[in-house]
């Protein structure tokens, strides 16, 4: 089958896919492959799910995925303002930090907060030498116990009130990324700029982070290996699309923007799929692909909307559009599906 096909196939196997949202998926795809995935002309396997977990095995929702299931119905009843982005993305945040810090290094962060030593913490991503790890400018040299880190960071969520921060860096010979945790003390010598123009009606600003610090071996965040960030991202995106759609409904119910019946439709569906996806997750394994199908599916009707002029706010657009590049661009996205799911 063709690789949208194949998207479709696996997000059918979660729910009903409209008619409409097939169209923008096919767009999508269209406009999105690249040379070499038209040269192949490979054959796909459609998007697979997880495998199944064992009963004696299977585990409910923790702590901070509970808190998570709440602030998603606080998003569909006031969309993503009034602070309700800042709480998604924090407790994803948290979810990723439990996923990597060991219980030493996650008590001792617990501190930093109990006893108001720092309040704002975040992940450091996207570097400014560019988005591939062998073109970064973050990285670190490793001289015995000590660790010293050169840090360039771009488009940080509240990058510029930050106290401390994960730091993803590469070492010096660029094979693959490492967190590194940097305490208030070190991360005070950084610093720090807001970048651009804030998002969401003024309420959400991305900052920049730079410069130099040292800090010991040990504060390596190693817990879960290479694989831990795979895996949470397969459990984030689905998420975040949930949130995405339920903030498009909000702006549609209170006359923000104007989805035809198509697109309603199409959110409303693709906002079931996601729940679907991540609901499943205590029977099922993460699935990478089936989980940036959905966030495929979802960039691509948001930028329908906004080409469509569905929305005629530029400042929405302009979020919708920020949006397809938080957690996975349609490049992005499409490039591992497709290293996923071509017959070779």
């Amino acid at each position: 089958m063709q690789l949208d096909q194949s998207i479709v196939a696996g997000l059918s196997e979660l729910g009903d896919v409209p008619t409409y949202l097939k169209h923008v998926i096919k767009a999508g795809v269209v406009s999105t492959v690249d040379t070499q995935m038209i040269i192949d002309g490979n054959d796909c396997l459609a998007v697979g799910q997880g495998k199944a977990i064992a009963s004696n095995a299977r585990t409910s929702f923790g702590p901070i995925e509970e808190c998570i299931e709440k602030i998603q119905l606080t998003i569909c009843a006031e969309g993503f303002y009034g602070g309700n982005f800042h709480a998604l993305v924090r407790e994803f945040g948290s979810l990723l930090f439990s996923m990597i810090a060991s219980d030493a290094q996650q008590a001792e962060v617990a501190s930093w907060h109990e006893s108001g030593i720092a309040q704002f913490g975040g992940f450091l991503m996207a570097d400014a030498g560019g988005s591939s790890i062998q073109q970064w400018n973050t990285v670190f040299a490793n001289d015995g116990e000590v660790l010293a880190l050169d840090v360039d960071k771009v488009w940080i969520i509240e990058g510029h009130r930050l106290n401390f921060g994960s730091v993803s860096a590469a070492s010096t010979q660029k094979l693959y990324p490492t967190s590194i945790l940097v305490p208030p003390d070190e991360f005070a010598k950084l610093k720090k700029t807001a970048s651009g123009t804030p998002f969401l009606d003024g309420t959400l600003q991305l900052g920049n982070v730079s410069g130099k610090v040292t800090v010991p071996k040990s504060r390596m965040l190693t817990r879960g290996g290479l694989v831990s960030t795979s895996i949470f991202l397969s459990k984030v995106r689905p998420r975040f699309v949930r949130a995405l759609m339920a903030h498009v409904k909000w702006l549609d119910a209170n006359g923000r923007i104007a989805l035809s019946p198509q697109q309603r439709s199409s959110a409303t569906a693709l906002e079931a799929i996601a729940k679907t996806y991540y609901h499943g997750l205590v029977e099922r394994k993460p699935s990478l692909p089936a989980a940036l199908a959905i966030k495929f599916a979802s960039n691509r009707l948001l930028l329908d909307l906004v080409t469509s002029e569905t929305v005629s706010d530029p400042s929405i657009q302009r979020d919708l559009m920020a949006f397809t590049r938080m957690e996975g661009s349609s490049y992005r996205c499409l490039f591992e599906i497709y290293s996923k799911v071509k017959i070779r």
